[in-house]
């Protein structure tokens, strides 16, 4: 009989807390799968990251009330104000530190045998500086015996960090 009584109680509808944090998180987890995807990259994940935000706000919320001892009842939005501070805190640590991982960002890929112009003379085994794309770039010969004069024409073949490796234009016209 109090078994029954247990689950007949008015306290069995009662959002408390960790449940409220608990519905909001899933809700917006799910707003997450309902954006367009054509959205911008800046404001991919963010929801997901509210919604684990929250989540974490519950399981905080649910742990301390069961070594506590809280009566939900009685302190239902007390400190509303902190738990909703405690979550814009995960909230944004979150998309500061954590949602980056998770953004693919693209490669600047240097296409395979694309001319510039040395702006200095490229001594055998030494750096170099040439114009490409508009830019002075840092440059070394392919071939560490080939000496190239100043302004000469030259192939990009690589790049290797912050330095082209080039290669003189009478190699690519052979």
């Amino acid at each position: 009989m109090l078994f029954i009584a247990q689950f007949t109680n008015d306290s069995f509808l009662v959002v408390t807390p960790p449940w409220f944090w608990l519905i909001f998180g899933v809700i917006l987890c799910l707003v997450e799968l309902f954006l367009p995807k054509n959205i911008g990259s800046k404001y991919r994940f963010i929801a997901v990251i509210m919604g684990v935000s929250a989540l974490i706000v519950a399981l905080i919320l649910w742990r301390s009330g069961i070594y506590l001892g809280f009566q939900w009842e009685y302190i239902m939005y007390e400190g509303f104000d902190l738990q909703v501070m405690y979550w814009m805190g995960l909230s944004i640590t979150g998309a500061i530190w954590i949602r980056p991982t998770f953004i693919k960002r693209k490669k600047v890929i240097i296409p395979e045998a694309t001319d510039a112009i040395t702006i200095t003379e490229i001594i055998p085994g030494k750096k170099g500086r040439v114009i490409y794309e508009g830019c002075s770039w840092q440059a070394c010969c392919e071939d560490k015996s080939i000496a190239i004069s100043a302004h000469q024409k030259v192939y990009v073949v690589r790049r290797e960090g912050n330095t082209l490796i080039i290669a003189p234009e009478e190699r690519f016209l052979a």
